[in-house]
């Protein structure tokens, strides 16, 4: 059993590379743009002037620098002066990291119920069309979500076992996931909730212990934000406001005038605007800040160009996946939550996942990190309606032969 386990692992592990780098290594890719040229123009600023600088020239910390960091090293082997290929090395090295997602939803699957739910999730991962395409880009997801899906890994170790060990990785991922993408700080405390209720404490010197391997990894950031702005930014500053004001935009009627917006100020705009709009118009902001966020997340999925190069009736099967992710998953979280500690965990970090994206602007590539709490709860219940039908089945034979 643990040898066909690990066989199908392998042979799907080996299936999903193959998919991704037939699509990067076929795909078109017209100049960058956006987010991709400047994390692209931020490496090369940083290797050859030495400024680490986003949408710049000169030094701020506006992202975090864990992505430009990686972008620079893979510079610096390959170089940058044709830049094409370069980026070439980056897409195929996506192709590699990606795997790593699928081997840690795998894990988690495994540990929280079985084998078989660990597999089902991990080919969800494997044939998703958003974890494909993202393969293609120079952004963040990539080797964010590889990162955060270890993470989550370390914090379900933390919850069944509570070893140092595991407090320790976990600070240390969770301080390179926050360099990738900060978004994910607030579900560190979902694993020390989880001691607190199953033992009514928590050993402080192992929360110590992740903190303090969370600092190792934030320190030299830190260090360099206060050598060069002479005050402590314990993540990022100067741009953090755009997508909370930008969320304040009801069903994007285009009534931010972005022109005239203080930029030191947008927390505060935005603020303003959600005062004045509950007041003027309570009903469309109460419905924009729930429902009219929630299918701006969930409706559509975060995929570009991929489902033009593959058959029709495949990228059909993709759109079918997507549906049945979100409704698979939210019905096992609801179904399942009330009486399983595994599914209660994937729920709770996924609601507060959730509700940290439901602050700011929604756009469905923000679904990226949610999927795999989606992927692992209807894997699950995918095995317990196998589980169900082989017992009635198994049932129905004995009865039949009258034992």
């Amino acid at each position: 059993m643990k040898r066909g386990v690990w066989l199908g692992l392998l042979l799907l592990m080996v299936a999903a590379l193959y998919i991704r780098l037939h699509y990067v290594l076929e795909a078109e890719y017209p100049p960058l743009e956006w987010d991709q040229l400047e994390y692209t123009k931020t490496a090369i600023q940083l290797l050859e002037k030495g400024i680490f600088a986003y949408r710049d020239t000169v030094p701020n910390s506006l992202v975090t620098p864990g992505f430009p960091l990686l972008l620079a090293a893979v510079f610096s082997l390959t170089g940058h002066e044709q830049l094409e290929p370069a980026l070439m090395v980056v897409r195929i090295m996506n192709c590699f990291i990606s795997l790593g997602a699928i081997v840690f939803l795998f894990l988690i699957g495994k540990r929280l119920f079985n084998p078989l739910t660990g597999l089902i999730a991990g080919a969800f991962a494997a044939v998703y069309p958003s974890y494909v395409w993202s393969t293609s880009l120079i952004l963040t997801e990539v080797p964010f979500l590889t990162v955060f899906t270890g993470l989550l890994y370390m914090q379900v170790r933390i919850i069944q076992d509570n070893k140092w060990r595991d407090h320790l990785w976990m600070g240390a991922l969770l301080g390179l996931c926050v360099l990738i993408r900060p978004n994910i700080l607030p579900l560190a405390v979902v694993p020390y909730m989880f001691l607190w209720v199953k033992a009514k404490k928590i050993d402080a010197a192992y929360g110590l212990l992740a903190a303090a391997s969370f600092a190792c990894m934030m320190m030299p950031w830190w260090i360099r934000n206060w050598m060069t702005f002479h005050s402590f930014i314990f993540i990022a500053k100067g741009e953090a406001g755009n997508p909370f004001l930008g969320g304040t935009d009801p069903y994007f009627r285009g009534t931010i005038d972005w022109d005239h917006i203080d930029k030191d100020n947008q927390f505060a705009e935005g603020m303003r605007r959600i005062k004045e709009g509950l007041a003027q118009e309570p009903l469309l902001w109460m419905k924009w800040m729930t429902i009219g966020k929630l299918l701006v997340f969930f409706k559509t999925m975060w995929v570009g160009p991929y489902p033009f190069s593959v058959p029709a009736w495949y990228a059909n099967a993709l759109t079918q996946l997507h549906t049945f992710l979100i409704a698979a998953g939210s019905i096992a979280m609801i179904i399942f939550s009330f009486r399983k500690p595994s599914v209660q965990y994937l729920t709770v970090a996924f609601l507060l996942f959730l509700g940290v994206h439901m602050v700011f602007i929604p756009v469905d590539r923000y679904l990226y990190g949610m999927l795999p709490f989606l992927m692992l709860s209807s894997a699950y219940l995918i095995t317990q309606v196998i589980y169900l039908l082989h017992s009635a089945w198994t049932t129905s034979l004995l009865q039949r032969r009258g034992l």
